[in-house]
């Protein structure tokens, strides 16, 4: 079910164990899935990330289960899921809007689109619906998929690295996501071939250079060491310049509440597409 990696899988340097972490605390761990997890630490680059990554037999067994949090609509205050992802879609607007146009030339010039890879509950797939945007929802779980689908939004399921689109994004998310990629760089190099030049994307995932994940791991509390879906743990730094090795300019920085330790980071596709 699982796959070693040869390397650091951002720099190809070697990288030398660090430790592991029981996982079958983990809410969707189930046999026959291991009970551990075993961390590396890049020598060069620093980077932090399992010593394996999923094949594509281990990864239908851990899409086997969902949470009811990963489905659309499985919530009793959708209201509440608006308002978390409110922040996000009002940053991005401002941050694609040329100084002092109004949002109403804003969308008269044709509705901008956003493509949420791994939307999971389809909450931040709405929300910017709801601003104006056109919305594609992207995910490797089909329950996902079927769930936004039925309440009438386009989503699709599929694998990033795979999927094609028919026009530009000019807005990219990938929320919680990125930790889950087998090899991030290749992701953010095909974020940079799709995104239209001067597009956005968000990223949000959990830092372990900030002070929230150092408390955790003082206290010997940080569930994500377990996480059996996560393949990386970045830094600030390193994540930022990943970035830049991919063509994208960091614009603006954040720190959302949504789930502990994290950072969010918006940047800009500079000119043309990296090859």
């Amino acid at each position: 079910m699982r796959i070693a990696y040869p390397a650091c899988p951002l720099c190809e340097a070697e990288s030398l164990p660090l430790g592991a972490a029981d996982c079958t605390r983990y809410p969707n761990w189930h046999e026959p899935l291991p009970t551990s997890l075993e961390w590396m630490r890049c020598g060069q680059c620093g980077h932090v990330h399992t010593r394996h990554y999923w094949s594509e037999a281990g990864l239908v067994e851990v899409f086997r289960y969902a949470h009811a949090t990963q489905l659309a609509g499985m919530t009793e205050n959708p209201d509440a899921k608006r308002a978390i992802w409110l922040p996000v879609v009002q940053k991005v607007l401002a941050l694609l809007r040329p100084h002092g146009q109004s949002y109403q030339a804003f969308l008269a010039a044709g509705a901008p689109l956003w493509v949420d890879v791994g939307c999971g509950d389809g909450a931040l797939t709405m929300t910017a619906a709801d601003f104006g945007f056109d919305t594609v929802g992207l995910d490797a779980r089909a329950e996902t998929v079927a769930c936004l689908r039925q309440l009438g939004f386009d989503a699709r399921h599929g694998d990033f690295a795979k999927v094609e689109f028919d026009r530009q994004p000019d807005v990219l998310s990938m929320m919680d996501v990125l930790e889950h990629m087998p090899y991030p760089r290749e992701a953010l190099h095909k974020a940079a071939t799709v995104l239209r030049p001067g597009g956005l994307i968000v990223i949000s995932l959990p830092d372990l250079s900030c002070s929230s994940w150092r408390l955790m791991d003082a206290a010997q509390r940080n569930p994500y060491w377990m996480e059996i879906e996560h393949h990386h743990n970045f830094s600030r730094g390193r994540l930022l310049a990943l970035l830049a090795e991919c063509g994208f300019e960091v614009v603006d920085f954040a720190i959302p509440l949504r789930y502990k330790a994290q950072m969010e980071v918006y940047a800009r596709l500079r000119g043309a597409a990296v090859a």
